[in-house]
Formats: C-alpha cells, structure tokens, sequence
C-alpha cells in the first residue's frame, strides 16, 4: 500500500509526498457533490496549484477526498458515479494508501491561511482524516464574522434556502424559549422539584439513578418534599408522539427548582433557564479521558464558541479536585462552578457488604465466574456515534485467547460499548471459555474480573480501584488520538501495560497467568469521595 508521506506548501502549490512513485494510477479529487477534479504525476508527489487548478480556476470550496486507483477509470464518468454512491451507502471502503504515523500527529500544522481583502476574508485549506480512514483536503473560504456568538446567524447560511431554514429555526427556538417561561410563570407546585434528565439511554442509569436512588432511602433528611420525575422511552415513537414528550420535558424544565443532567444535553443549549434553576452537569464518564466538548474545539462534531449547554451548568460536578482543570477545558465554563464531590455512582462500591452481595448474583449468573480466573474486554466504538460505531472483530485471535484460557483456567468475557450493535461471532467451540455479557453491567462484571483489556473506555477508572491487571490495546492508537485527542490523567493503577499489536498483548497475559484467584479483593484503593450522594442532596436540595 502507498504511504502519504509529508505535506508541504511551495507558496500557492500544495505538495503531497507518497513513499513511491504514482505513474500509471489514476488520482482524483470529489468533493460530496461528485465534482472530480483529474489530477496526473509521473513522481511520488502530487502538486496542486489552489489558485489555478487543471480547470483553469481557484480550487474550489468543499471537502474533498483524495482517490488513487490502479484499476478504476476515471475518465468513465458513470463508473466513478457508481463506486461512488456505493461508498456512501456503505460508509466503509478500501483506501488505496494510508497516512505515515508521524504525519498524522502533524497533520494539523499542515494548514494554510490566505487572507485577501484586507484580511475581513480568508482561504483556508487544511487535512481531514476521518473515522472511515478517507483523508480530505478541505477548502473553505471565510468571510470576518463580528455576530460570532450569535447562534445560526444569517450570514453563515451560504444559500436563500439554507436562510430561510436558518429563520424558520429562530422561529422555532423563539416559541420553545417563550413556551418555556410562560410554563415558568405559572408553577403549579411551590415544593422544590427536582428534574433527572438524560439523553443517554430509555430509563435512569449511572450518576443519575444512582442520586435518584438515595433520595428514597431514609439518609435524606429534608423539610421540603422532593419529586423526582421519571424519563420517557423516546425511541420507536411517532413524530406527533415525539413533539407531545419533548414540550412535556420543556414543561418540567420550568417546573423545576434543580436539574440534573449527565450527558451533553442539546436542548439546554437553546434555553436560558430561570436564574432560580440550579442546572447540574454529574457527567456519566468516572474520568477525563477522552477529549469532548471544547477540548476538541475545531474536530469534526465541537461546540459553538459561544452557545453549547456546557457553557449553562451553573455547576458541575466531579471525583477530585485534581480534575477540575480537565473539566474547565471541556466545559468552557468558571472554576468557581465545579464540585469535587465525588461520583455517586460509585458510593459504597467497595463496600465489602457490597462486593460480597454483587458476587453472589454474579455466580448465579455463570458459576464460571467465581471458579475461574476472568479477563473481561471491554473496548470503546470506533465511528462517529451510536448510528454507524462499530468494532474490527478480526483484531482478537479467538483461537489463540481460547487456548490460553484453558491452559491457565480462564474465561474470557467480551462486554462491547451499547453502541456497538454487532455482537462478537464466537464459535461454538469456544463458547465454554469465551463469553458474550455485553447484556450486563460493565460495574457488575467488574467485581469478578481479574484482568481488563480495554482502550479509551472510562470503565479503567472503576477497575483500577481494585488494583488489578490493566492492559490499553490501542492498535489504532495514532489515528484514534488524532480523531479524539487525549487528556494526560495519572489516576489508574500502577499494574498497567499498553500494546499496539495483539502478539504483544498476549505476551502480557502470559506474564501475568499466574494471578491468584484468592486475592482478587486483597487490595483495594480508598476512594477520595465515598459519600458522593449525600453531599449532592445537601448542597442542591436540602438548602
């Protein structure tokens, strides 16, 4: 496969540079209107003038992706039409050549600006490798925006009727914020409400059940009664049904006194709630990992600069004080907002009551897992999101993970991310050692694993404070990090280890086959915060 090399710029002329050379392959650009720009190169590198292309104009705006081929002609325009619409339909297609590791860590500093026009606009073409491993030149031309921290300006919609969406829009979030204080103005109950809001999921989960939970248990001693809303299932429902639900939860944004979200919440985005309202981001991740909201400002799926929900908490809360500066970066909001008072989820998780309890129901589940050593493989998706995440099955060796477990007494059990739909085809062969529990809760398998493999999934948080085997195998680690750059957190366990490539991570495991079964809650860490819950209801409800 040909390797990109190096990019660089020769004033107006962008060079790209491959390890070899390109005569006799067929190289295209197409942007998403299938406009192909032919380009030929009788060396390793491809020069393209921006400011006179072979049509005899400025390359024009548009995001567009780079082909090389040996075997498609270009020149049939139909056959291009074709492949083309294929790759869309399938989001997935073979690249002719990849990026060199250390061009992609650098692929940012490749970007050039042009101003002109006495620098109120500006050209600017930069590098895009998205989640697909298609690599785009991307070109814009920008004109000064003085309203920048208007939301869906005019001046941004490049089209009459990307306009008139762009005002039937405003119209739209006019009546939600109108609907919202008028429902304000008459608050039927004078009781502290309380409202737990999720996007995540169907029904309350993590941070949020977990506080939801507590306030039904008789350690909350509170002179104002407190009524907790229930969340509504808001999949495989109609649009008129979906309408009735979402100005039902505008309706109990304004009946409520504090709210309580864990996730990026979009409709906040759009409301400015009472000043009387207490909005409280408890976040359902156990750390700052993976880079999100303005920590990745400027990648594909960022905030705007100005109006994104992360900017309206008026707090937050997180584990420890040493990770107020993550959540600062990704927050965009003051310091003086957050609160390191733990994470609720986690109150009484190393109880050993607790611990003795979840074994139990574990063991009833499959006895395997209190008989035997367990591995437990819980990655992270790769894609964009929940509609297209996926996981590459073909990086695990089966064959050889069943050997070495019934050679070392182990099982091995997969618990895939809930975005990922597409379960593991284990063989019927090797369904005795190698599980599939992607059903369960990652908290509850947890308990009885002794070793976890995993990549970029917050989960390492909850099993590092056990002090157990951990292994990163991140064979993706470059392009991943590119996509989704990391935060640098020191809060997982010393017994750790990171490979790339799967003979390396069985090396680990076969250092470490001689775990004791016996000692698996030996050694457990203190949490910082281990009564999370009731220092929340103190500070937010029974004030």
């Amino acid at each position: 496969m040909i390797v990109l090399k190096d990019i660089y710029w020769e004033r107006v002329n962008l060079h790209l540079v491959f390890d070899t050379s390109l005569e006799g392959l067929n190289i295209i650009l197409a942007n998403n209107t299938n406009k192909m720009l032919k380009l030929k190169s009788d060396t390793n590198e491809i020069v393209i003038n921006v400011t006179n292309t072979p049509e005899g104009e400025m390359f024009d705006s548009g995001k567009w992706n780079l082909i090389i081929s040996d075997t498609m002609d270009f020149n049939n325009h139909k056959e291009f039409i074709k492949y083309d619409n294929k790759r869309l339909e399938t989001n997935k297609y073979e690249t002719f050549f990849k990026i060199d590791e250390e061009l992609l860590s650098k692929l940012d500093e490749k970007s050039k600006i042009f101003n002109y026009r006495g620098r109120k606009c500006a050209y600017i073409v930069d590098f895009y490798l998205d989640p697909n491993l298609q690599f785009y030149v991307c070109s814009n031309f920008m004109i000064e925006n003085r309203s920048w921290k208007k939301f869906l300006t005019y001046n941004e919609s490049e089209t009459l009727v990307k306009k008139l969406i762009t005002f039937a829009r405003k119209r739209y979030l006019n009546f939600i914020k109108a609907y919202y204080w008028l429902c304000r103005m008459f608050k039927f109950n004078k009781k502290k409400r309380v409202l737990f809001l999720t996007e995540n999921s169907n029904e309350l989960i993590g941070n949020l059940k977990a506080l939801y939970d507590y306030l039904d248990t008789d350690k909350v001693k509170c002179t104002k009664k407190v009524c907790a809303y229930d969340i509504y299932d808001k999949k495989n429902l109609n649009i008129l049904r979906r309408c009735k639900i979402f100005l039902k939860e505008i309706f109990l944004l304004a009946q409520s006194d504090v709210v309580f979200v864990d996730n990026y919440t979009p409709k906040l985005t759009h409301l400015e709630l009472s000043k009387k309202c207490k909005l409280v981001q408890l976040w359902h991740a156990g750390i700052g990992f993976k880079s999100v909201g303005y920590a990745r400002f400027g990648i594909d799926g960022s905030p705007h600069p100005a109006r994104s929900c992360h900017r309206t908490y008026t707090d937050a809360v997180v584990d420890q004080e040493s990770l107020v500066e993550v959540y600062k970066e990704v927050y965009g909001n003051k310091e003086s907002n957050f609160k390191s008072f733990g994470i609720p989820r986690l109150d009484g998780y190393l109880d050993r009551e607790t611990i003795e309890n979840k074994v139990k129901e574990m063991e009833k589940i499959n006895p395997l897992f209190t008989s035997k050593k367990v591995i437990l493989f819980s990655p992270t998706y790769r894609g964009n999101g929940s509609s297209d995440a996926y996981y590459d099955y073909s990086l695990i060796d089966l064959e050889r993970i069943y050997k070495y477990c019934k050679e070392n007494n182990f099982i091995f059990v997969v618990k895939m991310h809930p975005f990922i739909k597409e379960q593991i085809n284990i063989p019927e062969e090797y369904k005795d050692l190698i599980l599939e529990y992607s059903s369960l809760d990652i908290n509850d398998l947890i308990y009885v694993s002794d070793i976890m493999i995993t990549d970029y999934s917050s989960c390492a948080y909850e099993f590092s404070l056990f002090n157990r085997l951990l292994i990163f195998y991140r064979f993706d680690k470059s392009l991943y990090e590119y996509l989704r750059p990391m935060h640098t957190v020191k809060c997982f366990t010393k017994n750790q280890a990171e490979v790339k490539k799967f003979d390396e991570l069985m090396q680990v495991l076969e250092d470490n086959k001689d775990i004791d079964i016996n000692e698996r809650y030996s050694n457990l860490r203190k949490l910082s915060n281990s009564n999370s819950c009731e220092k929340i209801i103190n500070e937010y409800i029974v004030k």
